[in-house]
């Protein structure tokens, strides 16, 4: 618990604060001035948080509508991402959406399209858009995450995304995104 002398008493201070001359002004976390600079009074691993100035998140569209061309029925996908930098961890988290284009189209039971993504040239990751059991008829959307960490390499966040098609002979090589070696590339940048 954390208190301050009102001038009569002890009283509870509801965040933690310091008085800058006319008025108490809440802080990040506790500090105390030791004659020259403020100084912490605890770390966030005491409890009162982190004031880490090199930490920064950012969120956008990588692609709005990027499609196969490889056979039909075409496979539009959009990818979207959220990143948290925080000091040299990166963490990104990626959204890709699918959708079929036209109304008329369809992809049946057997075909498997599998998405793999990559941060900063790190691991390939993968995640199954649509399982084998599925069938995609229209232009219905169709979303699937993945969550990728890597050491953050100055301010510049590269991904690379491609997808794989699996399956039944049905549609050829509908849905195919790129190779292993020819991966779609994207970037962003952090504070």
């Amino acid at each position: 618990m954390i208190k301050r002398y009102s001038g009569a008493a002890f009283a509870e201070v509801a965040s933690r604060r310091r008085f800058n001359g006319s008025a108490w002004v809440d802080l990040t976390f506790g500090r105390r001035f030791d004659g020259s600079a403020w100084v912490d009074l605890w770390s966030g691993s005491q409890g009162g948080g982190s004031d880490d100035s090199s930490a920064s998140s950012k969120s956008g569209s990588l692609v709005s509508d990027t499609v196969s061309t490889a056979s039909s029925p075409h496979v539009h996908y959009a990818a979207a991402y959220s990143a948290t930098k925080n000091g040299s961890a990166l963490s990104v988290d990626l959204t890709f959406t699918a959708w079929l284009n036209s109304s008329g189209s369809s992809l049946k039971t057997g075909i498997k399209l599998t998405v793999f993504a990559r941060i900063n040239g790190g691991e390939w990751a993968s995640v199954v858009i649509k399982q084998n059991s599925a069938i995609w008829t229209g232009t219905s959307r169709h979303s699937a995450s993945l969550h990728l960490a890597a050491v953050a390499g100055g301010s510049s966040v590269k991904v690379d995304f491609y997808v794989t098609r699996n399956g039944s002979s049905y549609g050829g090589d509908a849905g195919k995104l790129g190779t292993a070696s020819q991966p779609k590339s994207y970037q962003f940048t952090m504070n």
